[in-house]
């Protein structure tokens, strides 16, 4: 099956504009259809042998596929009350295709080099996506992006630093957005190769992929792409203060924190922009996306918690949105569409999950070498950035990479946890 992972992993970057067949039903990609036949391969496997797949109970990463698959169940149950059943039927389409992809890789990578040999195959999509925006930066030819209205001052020919890379994906946030996902794989594979030319490609890859974050000039993955080189760096740290001094810190921080607030406008403005909610004769983009975040969690009460239903989001906000929004009904928050649209119970779920992962990666460290090691403080920090830079797109159950990356994390964990768990028999 290992070939076929490659080819679900690999194809999931080409997206669904390219190499996809345009169907009533929407885009036929090769990824959409390895994803959609992982089920059936899989219910085929335990029909020939029900011992077909070994599954720890006591895992980690069985408890974040438990998550995803209570998620699904939860959202297919949502079409009792969800509004419109059309957006509600291209969601579960959505979802199902991206909990089918962890669960295909959960099951079928069981050893570290079938791991490492999808990781190369991303790294090589990831490599590939990153010279073309780097083509498109230098050559200014844009196969696929729509120039009018990437391009809105006009200044891509005359002014060559204002040009923003975007490749296939819908805007340039996304782009930058994927391109986090680099860091780690490009960390991994430098940490656990001993060829000098290899670590400096790696290195390389790395330094293109921050400078093309720059360069499509979204704030929030900027600032999480120092965020996660400061997190990795602090990981190689060992921490030895005392509690006094850890209260001394946190204080300390607490001060500055304060004190931006206090004095630095921008920051002053954010804050007001979230706290503020009387009507204004002027809506902002950030207002209006604060208001959608307010609409939304008005509509987690109106629905006792049990959320509007799967892709019913954006007929809720245009129906019964209270506060103004500029026309604009996508919530922009990966966290509160997954609260609004499935839930609390859904919501709690995957936020323990995901902290369990995180748990999980820091407590494995101890147990493990050098390599993986700092394989498992990448993805630590990718974890934590990933908080925030999941905010900047529109739309993150249309981002389908982000599923088959999630599901190489859980499978990490899920070998790193067999491996411990065989070496302390050993021991014993």
């Amino acid at each position: 099956m290992l070939t076929y992972l490659i080819i679900l992993v690999s194809s999931v970057f080409l997206g669904s504009n390219l190499i996809a067949v345009t169907s009533p039903v929407g885009q036929i990609s090769i990824y959409r259809i390895f994803s959609l036949l992982v089920i059936p391969i899989v219910l085929l496997f335990i029909l020939k042998d029900r011992k077909a797949f070994k599954i720890r109970i006591n895992s980690y990463a069985t408890g974040m596929v438990t998550v995803y698959i209570f998620w699904w169940i939860w959202a297919f149950c949502s079409v009792l009350w969800a509004l419109s059943l059309g957006s509600w039927l291209q969601a579960m389409v959505l979802l199902t295709l991206g909990v089918s992809s962890v669960l295909g890789i959960f099951l079928w990578t069981n050893h570290y080099l079938q791991w490492r040999t999808l990781m190369k195959a991303v790294w090589v999509m990831l490599t590939f996506l990153s010279i073309w925006g780097l083509f498109e930066i230098v050559t200014n030819i844009y196969i696929l992006a729509d120039l009018e209205k990437l391009d809105k001052y006009s200044t891509f020919v005359t002014q060559p630093w204002t040009r923003i890379p975007i490749t296939y994906l819908a805007n340039q946030n996304d782009y930058a957005t994927m391109l986090l996902a680099s860091l780690p794989v490009n960390l991994t594979l430098m940490n656990t190769t001993k060829s000098n030319l290899k670590k400096l490609i790696t290195l390389a890859c790395i330094l293109l992929s921050t400078f093309l974050v720059f360069q499509s000039g979204s704030r929030m993955s900027l600032l999480m792409v120092v965020l996660f080189f400061v997190i990795y760096a602090l990981l190689h740290v060992r921490w030895d203060f005392p509690r006094k001094k850890i209260g001394l810190i946190f204080g300390i921080g607490i001060i500055v924190l304060l004190g931006m607030v206090t004095f630095v406008a921008p920051i002053r403005a954010m804050i007001t922009d979230l706290i503020y909610i009387l009507p204004r004769p002027v809506i902002s983009g950030d207002v209006g996306r604060m208001n959608m975040w307010r609409n939304g969690l008005s509509y987690v009460g109106k629905t006792f918690g049990l959320g509007v239903g799967a892709g019913n989001i954006e007929v809720w906000m245009e129906t019964f949105g209270t506060l103004p929004t500029n026309n604009i009904f996508n919530i922009h928050n990966w966290w509160l569409e997954i609260l609004v649209g499935y839930g609390v119970l859904v919501f709690v779920a995957y936020v323990v999950g995901y902290g369990l992962m995180i748990y999980r990666l820091f407590d494995l460290r101890k147990y493990v070498n050098k390599p993986q090691r700092h394989t498992m403080n990448a993805f630590i920090a990718f974890l934590l950035i990933f908080i925030g830079a999941s905010i900047t797109s529109a739309n993150n159950m249309l981002i389908e990479w982000h599923w088959v990356f999630f599901g190489l994390i859980v499978a990490y964990i899920k070998i790193m946890e067999a491996k411990v768990d065989e070496e302390k028999k050993r021991v014993e």
